[in-house]
């Protein structure tokens, strides 16, 4: 087996075998972005729960659709997004923010990518409180599918391990990074059927969510909340990106991994 090849699978391995010091990294930076305040992280529902009721209430006038029938959905596809759309962004500071346990100890790279993902699954869990009751409250919670929906999950967060991965290093060699994913943000938010339903599209512009990742990964955890089942399609199309962005990261790593550590 080649050195870096094997150097790279036992950076990997070591990042899970590790996994109480990334769990502790993960949960400190939630601590500590809301310590000496009241509530504490019940803010990030909070914050979460009046954004969408206070656009949902007008976003059914604007698509004239029954609040009942639009309210959970454009709620559960804020919360996906928000996952998604934070993983891309905070992963552009992974190993920016880890410069002092770089530069001072050997110690897996992809350890702190594992930190970064974490801490999104627990706003995450935080924000999925407000999808939960607007589900209760709309009388639909019952008809979650919970088997897809944890697979979904998974599925999700081992993609955004590797978009994690793969923008942490490009954005620690290239510093422009971030501001450009900034920027891509704002535009992809109204690309991706958040608060838009796909049918609402002419034949020509579905285009727009067939090849959008993130309209796949958004299918694929909001159907299983809303209680739809989630066509073949959409489960070839999440791993068909997988195996993509698995190429990207080992082709990347096996390259540039050696070099972070210069480049902060």
């Amino acid at each position: 087996m080649h050195r870096q090849t094997r150097l790279l699978i036992e950076d990997v391995l070591g990042s899970f075998t590790s996994w109480r010091l990334w769990v502790s990294l993960g949960w400190n930076d939630i601590a500590k972005q809301y310590r000496r305040s009241f509530i504490g992280p019940i803010w990030i529902a909070l914050n979460t729960a009046i954004f969408i009721v206070g656009f949902g209430l007008i976003g059914a006038q604007l698509f004239k659709t029954d609040l009942p029938d639009y309210l959970p959905y454009f709620c559960a596809g804020q919360v996906v997004f928000t996952l998604l759309s934070s993983l891309l962004n905070e992963g552009c500071s992974t190993f920016m923010a880890a410069d002092t346990f770089i530069k001072q100890a050997a110690c897996s790279k992809t350890l702190f990518v594992s930190r970064v993902v974490f801490r999104n699954l627990l706003m995450f869990a935080h924000n999925a409180i407000v999808v939960f009751g607007v589900l209760l409250w709309f009388g639909k919670f019952s008809g979650i599918h919970w088997g897809a929906f944890f697979l979904s999950l998974l599925l999700t967060l081992v993609a955004g391990w590797l978009v994690v991965a793969i923008v942490g290093v490009v954005a620690t060699r290239f510093r422009d990074v971030p501001m450009i994913i900034t920027s891509f943000l704002q535009l992809l938010f109204f690309v991706t059927p958040v608060m838009w339903r796909p049918a609402q599209l002419t034949a020509r512009a579905q285009v727009i969510v067939d090849y959008n990742p993130f309209a796949i990964f958004l299918s694929l955890l909001r159907n299983p909340l809303l209680g739809q089942d989630l066509p073949g399609e959409t489960w070839r199309a999440a791993l068909l990106v997988i195996a993509a962005l698995t190429g990207i990261f080992v082709a990347l790593y096996l390259k540039s991994r050696r070099k972070i550590v210069y480049w902060l």
